[in-house]
């Protein structure tokens, strides 16, 4: 090699390696991020909590019921067609709800565990806070109102009973 080097040979020389038996340091950590913490304190996340176990019992007990109204059967008497009919239908429609309300129920499971774990009352896709308002209106809120809309759009207009 020259005395002389030239810029570009100065920019692509690879760096000089290290001197034998001379450790080299390794490369910094990089910083980990930090995971969003809730917006509530202790105290407001434990009311949270309460709202959401009175409304887990609730959707325990509805789904019980429906579930009881669905297993009912006739009291042997006969039926005529009419009777049987409305019968069968009112059994779909206690299937029906008792579905809805395991949904709501999952969810209602979901924000425990995120009060739980200190997440709770933050958008579960865009982890920014999910206003107080939409969470006294439903308390098993996972989004927030635009990333709901967002996701309500993606999918069309339909919406299922227990997103929230």
């Amino acid at each position: 090699m020259t005395a002389k080097t030239t810029k570009t040979e100065a920019r692509s020389a690879k760096p000089a390696a290290p001197a034998k038996g001379r450790p080299v340091a390794p490369a910094p950590a990089p910083a980990k991020a930090k995971a969003p913490k809730s917006p509530f304190n202790r105290k407001d996340a434990e009311a949270y909590r309460a709202l959401l176990l009175e409304l887990k019992d609730k959707l325990v007990r509805d789904v019980r019921m429906n579930q009881e109204a669905s297993n009912e059967g006739p009291d042997g008497d006969v039926l005529d067609t009419a009777d049987q009919a409305s019968d069968s239908y009112d059994r779909d429609l206690a299937n029906s709800l008792s579905e809805a309300e395991r949904g709501r129920l999952a969810s209602v499971e979901e924000a425990l565990k995120r009060v739980d774990e200190g997440r709770y009352g933050l958008c579960s896709h865009c982890a920014k806070p999910i206003p107080l308002a939409r969470l006294r209106v439903l308390p098993f809120a996972r989004l927030c109102v635009p990333c709901q809309q967002g996701e309500e759009g993606g999918r069309g207009a339909s919406r299922g009973g227990s997103e929230a």
